[in-house]
């Protein structure tokens, strides 16, 4: 199945690199709405262009990018950020505090071509690019504030749903997994948050790993199928 075509904002202080992403998702489909070498000139993208999808340069100059991330998620959740650093090794050292700020994954710019394009299929279902571990950590009690809401006006669907959400499954993934429409499943995760008064898929995810953790849940807990 082709892509859909995705609003894309480059934002990445290396003119050669971001040109050759560039092509690479125009190649694909996609649409480069806007492109910033500093968070000033990503700021009048933003507000000029209301893109789907952010790829941003870890090292953007013009101030804090996590904090600029942070913000970004607060103000437009709709807005997917994908975190873009020089080598791996970075990756692995701060993919915690990328999701912890919002983004939805974290990439090393030494990774082929394809592994871009699977990254904005991914956010475009809705999906978070972090490995499992990741996960467990941040849903861990020291890092969730406030008062941790309680599952039990769940359906068993909506649960079952919630157990994927946290997965990272987007909206598509889950109506294959579960042979229903892709409507329906919208529809699920919309009531989930709703009934879990979250304003997001993160945080919805965050309180389902946080109760098998503490074994409130223990049956599901043995089902789960964390990556």
């Amino acid at each position: 199945m082709a892509s859909r075509r995705a609003r894309i904002v480059l934002a990445d202080q290396q003119h050669l690199f971001r040109q050759g992403l560039a092509q690479l998702l125009r190649n694909a489909g996609h649409v480069v709405v806007g492109e910033a070498d500093t968070l000033e000139s990503l700021d009048r993208c933003m507000i000029d262009t209301e893109p789907e999808i952010v790829m941003l340069d870890r090292y953007l100059p013009g101030g804090d990018v996590f904090e600029y991330v942070h913000m970004l998620h607060t103000l437009q959740p709709q807005t997917s950020v994908l975190l873009l650093v020089a080598y791996e090794h970075e990756v692995q050292e701060l993919q915690g505090q990328a999701f912890l700020t919002g983004a939805s994954g974290c990439l090393s710019k030494e990774l082929q071509s394809p592994a871009y394009l699977q990254a904005v299929r991914r956010m475009q279902d809705g999906q978070l690019l972090f490995p499992a571990e990741v996960l467990r950590r941040a849903a861990r009690p020291q890092t969730i504030s406030g008062p941790i809401a309680s599952l039990s006006e769940l359906t068993s669907r909506e649960l079952e749903i919630l157990q994927l959400i946290a997965e990272g499954l987007g909206n598509r993934e889950i109506a294959a997994r579960l042979d229903i429409s892709y409507n329906t499943a919208m529809k699920h995760v919309s009531n989930i948050l709703a009934k879990l008064k979250v304003s997001n898929r993160m945080e919805a995810g965050l309180l389902f790993l946080r109760h098998t953790a503490d074994g409130t849940l223990p049956g599901v807990a043995r089902q789960t199928r964390l990556r």
